[in-house]
């Protein structure tokens, strides 16, 4: 799991947070809705279920021939109304509630050829409002076991057919060797020793994609245990404050 798919997640729910302070969400459960795509999209999956920030989510990415001004006139026709709209970064977002459902559809300008890169996204706010005392309790256990004053950016959690994989990002002030250390008892509590250790530029191209923007170097640290490992990435952000990343990952094995 990617610092990329964190962020397209972020993206999907950047309308949301404005829609439920504004709305009442319903209660009763109705079946996720499908999105529409253009006639020529050829779409893909992105995980079966993603959970972010507590708020259950489904992606599908897809990509068409059109460029994003066509692609976005077509989800504008095509989507119920109302519909809102909001810019991230270079990419635009068409939202709106559907049944306790947000839908969101992100258009981007494909690397190549002309066309779009698009991104369509159901969160469940529903479920999300329900259990998100359940969530913060479960966050404020994971900080408990950090250095005071550590800070949760983001956590997010992918399920599909083989595993299960946990993304978390959190910033604090304290030095590499000190949060090493936290990080270490923190994952020998869930089971995983540390295997070994890098620097992160030498670990290859799936943990550089984890370091946040704007940070080259950092250390990794791998941890394996009965059915799960993990990864750590301890780096430096530009304002001197410092970045974990941890990326577990749990097979189906310990399920059964």
């Amino acid at each position: 799991m990617t610092q990329r798919l964190v962020l397209i997640a972020l993206a999907a729910l950047s309308l949301l947070a404005a829609w439920t302070i504004a709305s009442a969400v319903p209660t009763a459960k109705v079946p996720w809705p499908e999105v529409a795509l253009p006639p020529d999209a050829v779409s893909y999956e992105i995980g079966e279920q993603i959970n972010m920030d507590g708020i259950p989510l489904r992606m599908r990415g897809f990509d068409t021939s059109a460029s994003p001004e066509q692609t976005a006139a077509w989800f504008r026709q095509n989507m119920a109304r109302p519909v809102v709209e909001n810019k991230v970064g270079a990419a635009l977002v068409l939202g709106r509630e559907q049944n306790g459902y947000y839908v969101t559809v992100q258009l981007s300008p494909a690397a190549e050829g002309g066309g779009t890169r698009g991104v369509a996204s159901v969160a469940d706010a529903t479920t999300g409002m329900a259990q998100r005392d359940s969530y913060r309790a479960a966050n404020e256990r994971l900080l408990a076991s950090l250095p005071s004053g550590t800070e949760l950016v983001s956590a997010m959690t992918s399920i599909d057919e083989r595993r299960n994989a946990r993304f978390v990002m959190l910033i604090n002030r304290y030095s590499e060797e000190v949060n090493r250390e936290r990080v270490r008892d923190l994952l020998r509590q869930e089971g995983m020793e540390l295997e070994r250790e890098a620097r992160a530029a030498d670990a290859g191209a799936d943990v550089l994609a984890t370091l946040p923007p704007g940070t080259t170097s950092g250390i990794a640290l791998f941890f394996k245990g009965k059915g799960r490992e993990a990864i750590a990435v301890i780096s430096r952000l530009p304002d001197s404050r410092a970045s974990i990343v941890l990326n577990t990952v749990t097979t189906m094995e310990t399920y059964q």
